[in-house]
């Protein structure tokens, strides 16, 4: 049995890998086009706790100390930082504006920023800070540190059954709340989930969400192969109900080791998820299987979840789960992550804790710290909406960070 569960382990690990080598570039499917359904003008920015904390600490990169690399994507990376006032550990995202315009990713980013800008929820993550300077964005959050499902999924294999269970229901109450705001998070994979040093679920990353659906009129094509809806990759309208098939994948994942239609191959990936049959693992209990069936049906207006999250909620596969309790953090995780204090990075991957915890500041010259009027004007029409602060806070007004040389790169030495 020691064996077989190794191979088992070995075979997904494998495929992981394979994932693992393009998640920042070609998993990642975007037609790079604004999403379709209501489409509208990006919305100014809205009086929050992050805006009022963001303006009245007039806060930028110079509050912060950098501390130790803990992610890296397409357009930037996240950095775990320490501000200087309080001694608090945040993850700081920061995103390089050339990046983000050149991939087509404004709104994207714009939107991420709006939705986390007031959302609070025991299991999405909080948006605590965002500013800028002339070259990059900046967002800073809680940090958790009890590591990626992804890196739990890659090292263990499957989870136990009630662990299954426990981050499922979590989930759940997450996008539950999402849907309750008429947003669809569009990229639920265990890369974008963050365990707390208790054990709980935290949703990061919301890059690909949409805001304002309220009907089945999104038209992006967009998400992580392994996980898109039928509806998706056929290019037909969608709506809140690509999220629940998403979900359904993900649970199969936790229950099994593997997506149930994974393939190397990404177009044959597509053939199974329209067409293959759902098969399930002698292992797997009755009230699993018939769950992930109603989830992955591919017609979306039959799928659970569509009319209602009580489908979801009251199915025997939950029968376990108070509700009430769970979203009051009252039930115990039954997995709480190896964590020595609250800035321990050990249950980030290496790869990132090995990069330099540095950002690059305006080049020589300084250019930047003397913009054209149209330079600037460009920059307020692309992420006029971004920042907390004041609009003619940028590098040569108000980018108070500590160290001498404006004319070179600069690393922040991270604490020992």
């Amino acid at each position: 049995m020691g064996n077989k569960n190794a191979k088992g382990i070995k075979r997904e690990e494998s495929a992981r890998n394979a994932r693992k080598k393009t998640k920042n570039n070609s998993n990642k499917t975007n037609n790079g086009k604004a999403s379709g359904g209501n489409n509208s003008k990006p919305r100014p920015a809205r009086s929050s706790e992050v805006a009022r904390l963001s303006e009245s600490e007039n806060i930028s990169l110079g509050d912060f100390t950098l501390m130790t690399t803990v992610g890296k994507g397409s357009f930037g990376k996240v950095i775990q930082v320490r501000k200087k006032d309080s001694g608090e550990i945040f993850a700081m995202k920061v995103l390089k504006k050339d990046h983000v315009v050149k991939r087509k990713q404004i709104e994207h980013t714009m939107t991420e920023r709006r939705i986390l800008e007031n959302i609070r929820h025991p299991f999405i993550v909080s948006l605590r800070y965002a500013f800028q300077t002339s070259q990059k964005l900046y967002m800073v959050f809680d940090y958790f540190n009890g590591g990626e499902l992804f890196h739990y999924l890659s090292t263990q294999g499957r989870f136990k059954p009630e662990r299954a269970r426990f981050y499922g229901a979590e989930i759940t109450l997450a996008i539950e709340h999402l849907h309750s705001l008429n947003i669809v998070y569009r990229d639920l994979k265990p890369e974008n989930l963050l365990l707390d040093s208790e054990g709980h679920i935290k949703v990061a990353d919301f890059g690909l969400s949409k805001e304002n659906v309220t009907d089945n009129d999104v038209k992006s094509f967009c998400g992580t192969p392994e996980y898109l809806a039928p509806e998706v990759i056929q290019r037909q309208q969608y709506g809140k109900a690509v999220d629940w098939w998403s979900f359904g994948t993900l649970l199969y994942e936790f229950i099994t080791g593997l997506p149930p239609y994974y393939d190397r191959n990404r177009q044959d990936m597509y053939k199974k998820i329209l067409r293959a049959p759902l098969k399930f693992p002698g292992f797997v209990d009755d009230d699993a299987r018939d769950l992930l069936t109603k989830l992955l049906e591919r017609d979306p207006t039959q799928r659970a979840g569509y009319e209602s999250t009580d489908v979801i909620k009251n199915h025997p596969y939950y029968s376990s789960i108070s509700w009430d309790r769970l979203y009051n953090k009252a039930m115990e995780p039954p997995f709480k992550p190896r964590v020595r204090g609250e800035s321990d990075v050990s249950n980030v991957d290496a790869t990132f804790r090995n990069m330099p915890a540095a950002v690059t500041p305006t080049p020589a010259g300084a250019r930047l710290l003397a913009q054209t009027v149209e330079e600037n004007e460009k920059n307020q029409e692309n992420f006029g909406g971004f920042t907390f602060v004041t609009d003619n806070i940028l590098d040569g007004v108000r980018y108070s960070v500590s160290f001498d040389d404006l004319d070179r790169e600069f690393d922040f030495e991270p604490d020992q």
